[in-house]
């Protein structure tokens, strides 16, 4: 509700009232269901004994501001989730699924966004600008890249990385211990959202040698 999605319908147990309880007042039709019910419907362990159903947003064609983050080929959703929830976080305008990543509303992405996916816009494209790959091994350090352009952050599949053959203007790397061999993908994608936050509030990348 606080993001504005549309709600088509809540279910509430009995023993919920949803001013007295949660202070929340719907337009959407209220429908009183059995003790039990939500526990059979929904797909959480512990229903807190109010359910609702709210429309999809639509995709934009193409993400408005200058950060977005890319997932090609994210497949797991709790990765996906907690990818979007740091994109978030990090300031990024909005985020792309690629046809190839899980669905953006399977209810682990959703439960792991923590609420993200309702407050950032979903597109089919990036804005305009650089398209920046992830890669373990491959390209500059991070933090030695100016990253504070217009930009997508473009991340991979957690098996076997971001195709080399993507359409990628620049690639850039994480520096690592010679005895790891990469990062799960969402840890990846929080340190290079939050070097790009860090960036745009001023900070210089580092200089190569210091």
């Amino acid at each position: 509700m606080a993001a504005d999605l549309e709600i088509v319908d809540v279910f509430v147990e009995p023993v919920i009232d949803l001013w007295a309880d949660l202070g929340v007042s719907v337009s959407a039709p209220v429908w009183t269901v059995g003790d039990g019910v939500l526990a059979k419907v929904g797909s959480v362990v512990t229903p807190q004994g109010v359910m609702a159903t709210a429309r999809i947003p639509e995709i934009a064609p193409v993400a408005d501001g200058d950060f977005a983050v890319e997932l090609a080929g994210v497949a797991d959703p709790g990765n996906a989730g907690t990818i979007v929830r740091t994109a978030v976080a990090a300031g990024a305008q909005a985020v792309v699924f690629s046809p190839q990543s899980v669905d953006p509303w399977n209810p682990k992405t959703v439960r792991a966004s923590a609420g993200a996916l309702f407050r950032i816009p979903l597109a089919e494209t990036g804005p305009k600008g650089e398209r920046v790959g992830a890669d373990p091994h491959r390209g500059d350090p991070y933090d030695q890249v100016d990253l504070t352009g217009p930009l997508t952050l473009v991340v991979g599949n957690e098996a076997h990385g971001l195709d080399q053959t993507a359409a990628i203007d620049r690639w850039v790397s994480i520096p690592m211990a010679e005895s790891v061999e990469s990062l799960n993908v969402a840890s990846a994608t929080a340190i290079l959202c939050f070097e790009i936050a860090r960036q745009r509030r001023g900070g210089a990348p580092v200089e190569s040698g210091s």
